[in-house]
């Protein structure tokens, strides 16, 4: 064991791992240190760590309240501009851990740094939305002892050591907290433990280890599982250790949790796709009006003379023009759209119906029509959007039916996915209908397969929207003349 320690720390050339005394002095110094920061080992040894610091920072104290801090609660994290022995600047990516002995008595401290510039200048051209870069393999110092205290102290990395077939030797605090395993309950398993089904059957977790064992190091990004089988998004590094006739003897593993960074880089293509939606909207649908406003003013323009001519395109104009303000608050309703937990609580979804039979009271009178429906859930969602949700499904259920109108609103189930409960609604109704070939289209904004109805073509676009900001899923099925049935899956919670 104490063999992997050792040559973790030293093949592992992508952090700068530093062994600082309790006054915060440089006691070990590995590789990757002399790769970032730029001194030599006979240079650096004995010095204060607040050398790599810029002078502002040491006026105002950084060093030292870092040093405090992980005396004081474990561990120290910061990030800011550190100075290389050539003088040049590199964002660095710091934790300070304290190094405790039997009598958990502080002895020294471990610090870990990588620089991140890249990554800082990818981020500030993305305005922070732009992805971590991937996390390397974590080092480790001299004696069994501190390797160890080091490697179980750290809580932000999961720090594995596998055998040469990829099983499980050493587990740390950050494991634990990642994964959600004890580590009585997964040393001596296989790392294929933390894959999904889909990616043990492609035979990644083997991918990975070959890739290794070949080229000394592999990287990947991708959904993992915990435990209690939520999935997160981890960085891996696997980094190949090998003994002194460099045959590989084992692996170091280095995961961290980056959920978080794949939900923001995840939020810039909505966003993006959301851009593009409006681009549409400004060069087709919202200029058309905008064209017959200007063609029918013309007109109006040559016919002042004849009364009949100019009411003709005057009521063209209003039209247009109502056209285009519906047009309008359709589209900043569909922007303004929000998606904050705060705005939700429990919504009877009885309620919900119940208000919006009373809106359509007089239409639904006028054409016989009927809304039928099971007893519905109460669910956790944002109350004013699931108004919206509905009423835009019955809305087109009675515009698009030439007939008497009839609206079926049943509960088929309740789903149980990925440990969320999720309940499928299928709201059905007997209007004209559409080709399958188009369910997918029809949830496209300013997309109508009925041009000689009225309508914006955001509703069902809206639909979508509202479904997903809950986590949920809408689809429909159609057929000409035989109505449409929307399946919505919620969460319940």
């Amino acid at each position: 064991m104490r063999v992997y320690y050792q040559r973790m720390v030293e093949e592992a050339t992508d952090y700068a791992l530093l062994l600082l005394d309790v006054d915060g002095n440089i006691l070990n110094w590995n590789p990757g240190a002399a790769k970032i920061k730029g001194y030599a080992e006979e240079e650096i040894m004995g010095r204060n760590f607040s050398i790599f610091y810029q002078a502002s920072d040491i006026a105002d104290g950084l060093p030292q309240r870092l040093i405090s801090e992980a005396a004081r609660a474990g561990k120290a994290s910061h990030e800011g501009w550190r100075v290389k022995r050539d003088g040049t600047k590199f964002w660095g990516s710091i934790v300070i851990t304290a190094l405790h002995d039997t009598d958990n008595a502080i002895i020294g401290f471990s610090k870990i740094t990588r620089d991140l510039t890249e990554r800082r200048n990818a981020e500030e051209n993305l305005q922070r939305y732009a992805a971590e870069l991937q996390l390397q393999n974590e080092r480790l110092y001299h004696s069994e002892q501190r390797y160890h205290r080091m490697i179980a102290e750290v809580e932000d990395y999961a720090i594995i050591l596998l055998d040469s077939n990829g099983l499980i030797q050493n587990w740390n605090k950050g494991a634990e907290n990642i994964k959600g395993y004890a580590e009585n309950e997964i040393i001596g398993k296989s790392f294929r433990a933390f894959y999904l089904p889909e990616d043990r059957e492609k035979q990644l977790p083997e991918h990975l280890l070959e890739q290794a064992r070949l080229h000394n190091k592999a990287n990947h990004e991708g959904w993992r599982l915990r435990k209690n089988g939520t999935r997160f998004w981890g960085s891996v590094v696997i980094t190949a250790l090998h003994d002194d006739a460099g045959s590989v003897v084992g692996f170091s593993k280095v995961t961290r949790d980056l959920t978080h960074k794949k939900e923001a880089e995840d939020l810039i293509l909505q966003k993006n796709k959301q851009l593009e939606d409006y681009a549409h909207a400004a060069s087709h649908d919202l200029q058309e009006p905008l064209r017959k406003i200007l063609l029918f003013s013309d007109l109006l323009q040559r016919n002042m003379g004849n009364r009949a001519a100019a009411e003709t395109y005057l009521q063209k104009i209003n039209n247009s023009t109502e056209r285009m303000s519906h047009l309008i608050k359709a589209v900043l309703e569909y922007s303004q759209t929000p998606v904050s937990d705060n705005l939700k609580a429990f919504v009877d979804l009885n309620d919900v119906i119940r208000n919006i039979e009373v809106d359509f009271e007089l239409l639904l009178e006028e054409r016989n029509g009927r809304i039928l429906r099971d007893r519905l859930p109460v669910i956790f969602a944002i109350p004013i959007q699931m108004h919206q949700l509905f009423t835009n499904l019955i809305s087109n259920a009675i515009k698009f039916c030439d007939g008497t109108p009839q609206i079926d609103i049943r509960v088929q189930q309740i789903d149980d996915i990925d440990s969320a409960k999720l309940v499928h609604i299928r709201v059905t109704d007997n209007g004209t209908g559409f080709k399958q070939e188009h369910a997918d289209k029809i949830f496209r904004m300013f997309h109508r397969l009925h041009d000689k109805k009225h309508g914006t073509g955001i509703g069902l676009a809206l639909c979508k929207r509202i479904v997903e900001n809950h986590r949920g899923k809408i689809t429909a099925i159609s057929e000409p003349g035989k109505g449409t049935s929307f399946d919505i899956l919620l969460p319940l919670e």
